[in-house]
């Protein structure tokens, strides 16, 4: 499965820069999670997570959903299923989190990349996305991907974004 989209410098730096310093912070309220996607994978595979919004489990508003409206509205979502942010410490080697779909519904993932890492996200079937400072890449959300750690920055940070463009 191809990518549908990827957009560099999605967001201009006035809006991108304060959304980066607000995850990035040390008060930002991040949630520790045993594992990415299966429990039975290494003990470097957890994250750290935040969800924004997650309709299926009832709707969750953080006080800091509104710094995610420039890119909801550029991305014209009609309706949001799910906004979730993944934070992935730095470990000595790649670890492939699992590969996983986010939804088996009929919407479309869009993962916006928050820092310039050597971590990746990998489509199955082909396609390797590479973790670049406001980066955005799109594509169904029944594809089957898969995220990687990375060796050369502190953490990994992404935001998931899953949902309905109709």
């Amino acid at each position: 499965m191809e990518v549908i989209d990827i957009i560099d410098n999605f967001l201009p730096e006035d809006i991108f820069n304060p959304l980066f310093d607000l995850m990035s912070s040390y008060n930002f309220p991040w949630y520790f999670n045993e594992f990415v996607v299966d429990e039975e994978t290494s003990p470097d595979n957890y994250q750290f997570t935040h969800t924004f919004i997650n309709v299926s489990r009832d709707v969750v508003y953080t006080p800091y959903y509104n710094f995610l409206s420039p890119i909801i509205d550029k991305l014209g979502v009609k309706k949001l299923e799910r906004v979730k942010a993944n934070l992935n410490p730095r470990t000595s080697t790649h670890e492939e989190g699992g590969f996983h779909i986010d939804m088996d519904q009929n919407v479309v993932t869009s993962i916006f990349y928050l820092n310039t890492n050597n971590g990746w996200t990998e489509l199955q079937g082909g396609g390797k996305i590479n973790c670049v400072k406001n980066r955005i890449a799109t594509f169904n959300s029944n594809v089957m991907h898969t995220g990687y750690t990375c060796t050369d920055q502190k953490r990994k940070m992404v935001i998931n974004f899953n949902y309905g463009k109709n």
